[in-house]
């Protein structure tokens, strides 16, 4: 059986030995994971606008566009501020919408298309790398290389266990997202996993992190609980606590838990 203490001792005594590499490393699986994780804004929707496509006129510039015939279709109120044009103005066609919606829908799947290919071509193979580094440098100060060890071995095997890792994730995320976060527990050892074997095929790799996994995903998320007080300061700090002590202290730690229940405390 582990302990929490043990596991965030060994984390925080390997991050502080190569303290600048350890930052630095983190702040760029910092940067990875938020990418990753944020959504795209493609600007689709368009701002409202009048009649004539400015959206910043006066009341009065707009009245000034129809002829005296025209405002016998226009109410406006007492203040002069709001104009409303009665049932038989002229509407803009139906087919106009759909085809500014459907417009909208191919614009957001390229986004999402482009977005996907980003991230799973290029940030989760340094997500993965990062992975590698802080577990490396449990035993011994790791070197920066470690973080693009994707890009020179399996590449492709890599970016289809984690492509899969994710869907799984999400697919389960859909039955009311308590079971996305318990599969997400599930399979939180794949990085680590894979970046001992990179060949290793993917349902090996889930099965693997799902059997060290298995009556350790409760104390786990303790585990990330207990640094809530730590994020608490960060934010005081305006996040630099986090990049010079939080950030590499986690991801430090993490990494021991995954040797812990692979290995042992004391293995290594």
């Amino acid at each position: 059986m582990w302990n929490r203490k043990s596991v965030k001792e060994r984390g925080k005594k390997a991050f502080t030995l190569n303290f600048w590499k350890c930052v630095l490393v983190a702040l760029i699986l910092s940067i990875v994971i938020g990418s990753a994780s944020s959504g795209f804004n493609g600007g689709a929707f368009p701002a409202l606008t009048d009649r004539f496509g400015n959206s910043d006129v006066e009341t009065d510039d707009v009245i000034d566009e129809y002829t005296d015939e025209d405002m016998d279709d226009v109410d406006v109120d007492q203040d002069g501020l709001t104009i409303t044009w009665n049932e038989d103005e002229e509407q803009i066609p139906t087919g106009v919408f759909i085809a500014i919606f459907l417009f909208c829908v191919v614009i957001s799947l390229i986004a999402t298309a482009i977005g996907l290919l980003l991230k799973y071509l290029l940030l989760t193979p340094f997500e993965f790398g990062c992975r590698k580094f802080f577990r490396k440098n449990l035993d011994e100060p790791a070197r920066l290389s470690n973080i693009v060890y994707v890009f020179d071995s399996h590449y492709k095997n890599v970016i289809k266990t984690a492509f899969l890792r994710d869907l799984f994730i999400w697919l389960w995320s859909l039955l009311f997202i308590i079971p996305g976060i318990i599969k997400a527990y599930e399979y939180r050892l794949v990085p680590y996993i894979v970046s001992e074997n990179p060949s290793m095929n993917f349902k090996d790799a889930l099965a693997e992190s799902k059997k060290l996994m298995t009556g350790n995903k409760w104390k786990t998320f303790v585990l990330d609980l207990s640094f809530i007080g730590w994020d608490l300061l960060s934010g005081l700090t305006l996040g630099i606590l986090e990049i010079f002590f939080v950030g590499p202290y986690k991801a430090s730690t993490d990494a021991a838990l995954y040797e812990t229940l692979k290995y042992g405390i004391d293995a290594k």
